[in-house]
């Protein structure tokens, strides 16, 4: 009786002790994905065609999995009132602006 108790404990201590599911960024790679969440957020087309650049990041990559503050950039942008960045990025991921900004 007592191995079943302190097995059952081992597997709990275990499983509580599991590391977190976030993956390790380099933080210069971390930095350059957040310039580009500001340059979206600061609404200006030449600001965030430079900070995709520097990222050295397809525009298709950041459609896969890519958030700034819980949102894709598409949203982030229409919620931030940053329309020109919104729609450009809408554009390049092939998604409906218009039908994203009466949804929200």
């Amino acid at each position: 009786m007592k191995n079943i108790i302190i097995s059952s404990m081992l597997g709990l201590s275990a499983l509580c002790a599991s590391p977190a599911n976030a993956e390790y960024i380099e933080p210069a790679l971390e930095k350059k994905l957040v310039r580009i969440c500001y340059a979206i957020r600061s609404d200006s087309r030449i600001k965030l065609h430079v900070a995709i650049n520097k990222s050295g990041i397809r525009v298709k990559s950041l459609a896969k999995g890519y958030v700034c503050n819980g949102h894709d950039p598409v949203t982030f942008a229409a919620l931030n009132n940053a329309n020109r960045t919104g729609s450009l990025m809408a554009n390049r991921l092939n998604v409906d602006y218009q039908a994203l900004l009466a949804k929200l």
